[in-house]
């Protein structure tokens, strides 16, 4: 693997990923603002934004790709182990985002506490995440099959699904004048059909290293249960960032339009991080945890 070249076609992809992030940041700061629409919009879109990244994506890639790299050698235990997790995934993620859906008031609250003094702004929220949310099993499962075309060194696949949703939203806000305040309840539903298109998408390109095969019975066996004690000290460690992002959240629900300019102000330094840490840690990890698997010390 040349690492320059591969971190190279993750960071261009990323490039453009973010730099249409940017222009859909842009056309939501035309349209909605700072205001109270913006503010629950962005409430609704960074709860499950930060569920995937606390559970999936990075976190979930620096306990995976190692397991699974590791039995790469034997393509049946490989599959086993992926499909064991694939498995999971889906009753996890599915009985989570139902428990949430049906506490979706309480959750909200906790989330944005702040908006409870303005009745409207808080019903909003709740309907937009709502909307949201479902995005967290897709965008999850998407993870998922990043995290095996990653281990098969195929970053340009990867690194490009999440294009997709910035094209839905930017494509929406194109009818931003039109739509006007029911411009977020569109916005909402092309998060979740976003997530539902980079599972398709990703799942067209990892059907060729990845058959999932949805079981009824699910095998905990040791490898599933090593990837856990894998996973558990992940999420710790990358908990803190989100968690942070959520305290802040907490705290500026209690001003008027802070949400907004919290969530403006996170987006300038993400591009830096995604060219440079993200990229070179997600295209150096399944090398690594070959060279560590195969005793190649040097």
């Amino acid at each position: 693997m040349n690492l320059i070249k591969s971190t190279g076609t993750f960071s261009f992809f990323t490039i453009i990923s973010r730099l249409l992030g940017y222009l859909r940041d842009i056309l939501i700061a035309v349209f909605l603002g700072t205001g109270a629409l913006a503010d629950a919009f962005f409430v609704a879109f960074r709860i499950p934004n930060t569920f995937r990244r606390l559970f999936s994506e990075g976190t979930f890639n620096a306990a995976f790709v190692p397991s699974y790299s590791s039995l790469l050698n034997n393509k049946k235990e490989a599959q086993t182990f992926a499909n064991n997790i694939f498995n999971l995934l889906v009753v996890g993620l599915f009985f989570l985002v139902l428990i949430i859906e049906i506490m979706m008031p309480l959750f909200v609250f906790l989330i944005a506490p702040g908006f409870e003094s303005d009745y409207q702004k808080m019903e909003l929220a709740i309907t937009l995440t709502r909307i949201t949310f479902p995005f967290l099993i897709f965008i999850s499962l998407a993870s998922f099959f990043s995290a095996i075309l990653n281990t098969h060194n195929k970053f340009a696949i990867a690194s490009a699904a999440p294009i997709i949703l910035n094209i839905l939203l930017i494509w929406v806000l194109l009818f931003g004048k039109i739509l006007n305040d029911e411009l977020i309840y569109y916005l909402s539903y092309a998060v979740t059909a976003s997530g539902i298109l980079q599972f398709i998408f990703l799942y067209f390109f990892v059907k060729k290293y990845f058959s999932p095969k949805i079981e009824l019975s699910i095998k905990i066996d040791n490898k599933v249960k090593k990837f856990f004690k894998k996973l558990l000290p992940s999420i710790f460690s990358s908990g803190v960032t989100q968690i942070n992002i959520l305290i802040g959240t907490i705290i500026a629900s209690f001003q008027a339009s802070a949400v907004s300019y919290l969530y403006y102000a996170d987006r300038i330094y993400q591009i830096n991080l995604a060219i440079a840490g993200i990229a070179i840690g997600t295209v150096i990890l399944p090398q690594l945890s070959k060279h560590v698997q195969n005793q190649n010390n040097e």
